[in-house]
């Protein structure tokens, strides 16, 4: 399986150099405090804590809870099937829609992400990307600091529900595309049935289709979004 893992590591080279980052809010001296922005907040935390350790994967996979938090997206508590057992986690959608050059750039390729986080320290995370035939791109299971790709078995699936709205954006002082993207808010239709090569023993994450609170982000060129989208777009897993 492709893993285009390194679209944020520019990101992270900053990160690593600048240290700790500080949120601002688009056109404000003073940050908002909506609940989704004190949880980007707080990951953000984590994700320089992590990039201070060298803990590459944390820091690159929390980076998609926060842009989603960050955009003023709140998740959704849900049931995730973990071997057989309901656990809680927050889950969070986004697509990625890539444009074309030009003065009028207009929607093209896109991808769907899907993730869903557990505990306030994020002791388990499981992140997928598939395109829009439902096709499995990219996917890891990061717990704690470790991050799992290998899966035994796979299914997965998102499309575009609603989109509407202006997004309010809390955005990192560090450069990131995912956080500079235009954005409308969106409700993403997901669902992963995951099994993971873990030791010991094999971990199967399931999340029933249902209705997920997420964001458009509209990557142009200018902000480098582009590249990224055809990272993802041309190896899709068959």
């Amino acid at each position: 399986m492709h893993k285009p893992w390194t679209c944020l590591a520019p990101f992270a080279a900053v990160a690593a150099v600048c240290g700790l980052s500080a949120l601002t809010a688009c056109g404000s001296s003073t940050a908002p405090s909506a609940p989704s922005f004190n949880e980007a907040r707080h990951l953000d935390t984590l994700a320089q804590q992590a990039a201070s350790a060298g803990e590459f994967d944390r820091f690159r996979l929390l980076q998609y809870p926060i842009a989603i938090l960050a955009h003023g997206v709140s998740p959704e508590s849900v049931t995730v099937s973990v071997n057989g057992s309901d656990q809680t986690f927050e889950v969070a959608a986004a697509e990625l829609v890539g444009t074309t050059a030009g003065k009028t750039p207009v929607p093209n390729d896109s991808v769907f992400v899907v993730v869903a986080w557990q505990g306030s320290e994020v002791s388990q995370l499981v992140y997928s990307v598939m395109d829009v035939q439902s096709d499995l791109i990219d996917v890891a299971l990061l717990q704690d600091t470790t991050a799992d790709i290998d899966l035994t078995t796979q299914a997965v699936g998102a499309s575009l529900t609603s989109s509407a709205g202006a997004c309010l954006t809390l955005r990192l002082s560090s450069p990131s595309n995912l956080i500079g993207a235009k954005c409308t808010k969106a409700t993403v239709t997901g669902a992963f049935d995951l099994t993971f090569v873990t030791n010991p023993g094999n971990s199967e994450f399931v999340l029933s289709s249902q209705a997920i609170p997420a964001v458009r982000l509209f990557m142009t060129s200018s902000n480098g979004g582009q590249d990224l989208i055809s990272r993802f777009v041309p190896t899709p897993v068959r």
